[in-house]
């Protein structure tokens, strides 16, 4: 419209905290309940422990497997029964795609998890999780959410090469990625805190866990 200025990159970015707080504010009530439920229910306790051990288990197929049914099968399969999504000609195309983009994340997750203990050890003290937690959210969380960002753009350029270009960009960095990663960290630096406060064999389900009710957040939110 004639005479409106585009919105600043400020703007953008208070506009995508005020969007991400309502999904924010159910993840976190999310989160309460899944810590309390490990810590006062000794079958939570079980469960998760059978699923860490299966993971140190599996190895890396493993991780892709389950970050791929977390972050794509699950709530897809979801979407289709509870909130009768339509089905797309590029349903089949799409989901094969984000399961090789969220898969490689997995594998990457539970790489970053094993440098983290490295570097601070196993301990779940105030220290060594805020340790982690900065580590996590403002070295590697910018990293991958950039590569998707950049993957889905790129998907959705139609392959095209000179997305790569246009990601790299001032505006896109701004007005695009900035944004989307001042609102993540809103809203997952309660969700990192949750998943490092677990012993380490349980850190990589919780976090797919968490993956997958805040995608399905998204999804209902959208629906909506």
């Amino acid at each position: 419209m004639e005479g409106v200025l585009p919105a600043t990159p400020l703007q953008q970015v208070r506009a995508a905290v005020r969007a991400n707080l309502l999904p924010g504010l159910v993840l976190w009530c999310g989160l309460a309940l899944l810590v309390l439920a490990y810590v006062l229910s000794p079958a939570v306790q079980a469960g998760l422990a059978t699923w860490g051990s299966a993971k140190q288990a599996g190895g890396y197929p493993f991780a892709f497997a389950t970050y791929a049914a977390f972050a794509v099968l699950v709530p897809e399969a979801l979407g289709q029964l509870v909130l009768k999504e339509p089905w797309r000609k590029t349903q089949w195309a799409d989901m094969a795609y984000a399961i090789l983009v969220f898969g490689s994340i997995g594998i990457t997750v539970d790489l970053f998890y094993a440098l983290q203990v490295s570097l601070f050890g196993e301990g779940n003290d105030a220290a060594t999780i805020a340790k982690k937690m900065l580590v996590d959210q403002f070295v590697y969380s910018p990293m991958t959410n950039f590569a998707v960002i950049a993957l889905f753009a790129w998907r959705d350029d139609g392959y095209c090469a000179r997305t790569w270009k246009r990601v790299v960009s001032a505006d896109f960095l701004t007005s695009r990625y900035l944004p989307l990663l001042v609102a993540l960290w809103c809203v997952w630096i309660p969700g990192v805190l949750a998943i490092y406060f677990m012993p380490t064999a349980l850190q990589f389900p919780v976090a797919s866990l968490i993956l997958s009710f805040w995608v399905l957040i998204f999804k209902c939110m959208r629906k909506g």
